[in-house]
C-alpha cells in the first residue's frame, strides 16, 4: 500500500539551528556546556510515515520527472529529510546507496558550475551566485506534510528495519576521509572557515568572488569523488571507488543541507 499524506498541519521546515561542538582530528562531538540540557543530543527518529515514504521513495518514486525537477531545484531537502533519505537507503540497500549519490552528484556539479564560475556564471557578480545558492521552495516531504509526527501504513519489521541507522553509522565510519574535511565550521560550532550552503550563503561578502571560488572548489572535490562513487555502481567499474569517494556522499549531504543533523545522527562514534 502506497503512504498516505498526512495532515498539511506537520508541513514546518525542519532546517532549525544545531549548535554542535565537533573536533574532525579526534571525532568527538560535544554539546556546549551552556545548554539547559547537558546531555547528548537525540540521533535521529525518523516517524512511521516519514519512512514509509521513503521506502517507496527508494523503490523508483525519486526517479518522477516532476520530483527530480523539485529536488534539483531545492537543493535536495531539508537537513532532517536528506539524512533520512541515506539512512533509509542505508538501512534496506546497503551496498547500492543509489538513489542519494546520483542526486547529490547532481546537486555538486550545479554548485561547482556555479561557485568556479564555468561558463556564463563567470560573468554573474557574487550576489547573484549567492542568490542562486538558495533553494526556491520548500523540502519536498516537508511540503506533503511528513514530519516527526507522521503515521504510516508499512509493517512493523519494515518500519523497524527503516529506522535502524547501524548500517549508515558505518558507512560514516568506514568512510570519514571523504566527509570530514568538509563538515561546516558553523554547523559544527568549530570556527572552520569550511561552510555549507546555507552559511555561505549568509556569509560576509567581504571577499566577493575569491571566497566563493575557494568554497567552489571544495565543492569540486566533492563532485569528482562522489562521480567516481557513482560510476563504481556500474558492473564493470565495480570496486573501483575509494572511502574518500563513498565519503563524498556524505559531505555532499552536509554541503547541501547542513551538518547538524548528520553530526547528531553519524558523526559521534
Amino acid at each position: 500500500m502506497m503512504p498516505t499524506v498526512p495532515g498539511r498541519e506537520l508541513s514546518g521546515h525542519c532546517n532549525a539551528p544545531v549548535q554542535v561542538l565537533f573536533y574532525p582530528s579526534t571525532g568527538q562531538r560535544t554539546v556546549p556546556s551552556s545548554a539547559a540540557d547537558s546531555r547528548p543530543p537525540p540521533a535521529l527518529a525518523l516517524s512511521d510515515g516519514e519512512i514509509d515514504f521513503l521506502w517507496w521513495f527508494i523503490q523508483g518514486s525519486i526517479m518522477d520527472a516532476g520530483v527530480r525537477i523539485r529536488l534539483y531545484a531545492h537543493w535536495g531537502m531539508c537537513a532532517r529529510h536528506a539524512l533520512g533519505f541515506f539512512c533509509v537507503e542505508a538501512a534496506f540497500r546497503p551496498h547500492l546507496i543509489h538513489g542519494s549519490t546520483i542526486l547529490y552528484n547532481e546537486l555538486m556539479r550545479r554548485a561547482s558550475h556555479l561557485l568556479e564560475g564555468h561558463g556564463v556564471c563567470s560573468l554573474a557578480p557574487t550576489g547573484v551566485t549567492r542568490h542562486r545558492l538558495r533553494s526556491s521552495g520548500p523540502c519536498h516531504m516537508c511540503n506533503l506534510g511528513y514530519g516527526p509526527a507522521s503515521s504510516g501504513n508499512a509493517p512493523p519489521e519494515r518500519i523497524a528495519q527503516g529506522r535502524d541507522l547501524a548500517n549508515a553509522r558505518a558507512f560514516a565510519r568506514a568512510n570519514r576521509d571523504g566527509w570530514l574535511p568538509h563538515v561546516c565550521g558553523q554547523c559544527a560550532g568549530t570556527g572552520s572557515d569550511t561552510l555549507c550552503r546555507r552559511h555561505l550563503i549568509e556569509s560576509p561578502d567581504r571577499d566577493g568572488a575569491l571566497a566563493l571560488r575557494l568554497h567552489g572548489a571544495a565543492a569540486t572535490r566533492i563532485a569528482e569523488h562522489l562521480a567516481r562513487f557513482e560510476h563504481s555502481f556500474r558492473w564493470d567499474s565495480r570496486g573501483t571507488d575509494s572511502a574518500e569517494d563513498r565519503g563524498a556522499l556524505i559531505a555532499a549531504i552536509g554541503w547541501c543541507s547542513g551538518w547538524g543533523e548528520i553530526l547528531q545522527a553519524l558523526g559521534g562514534d
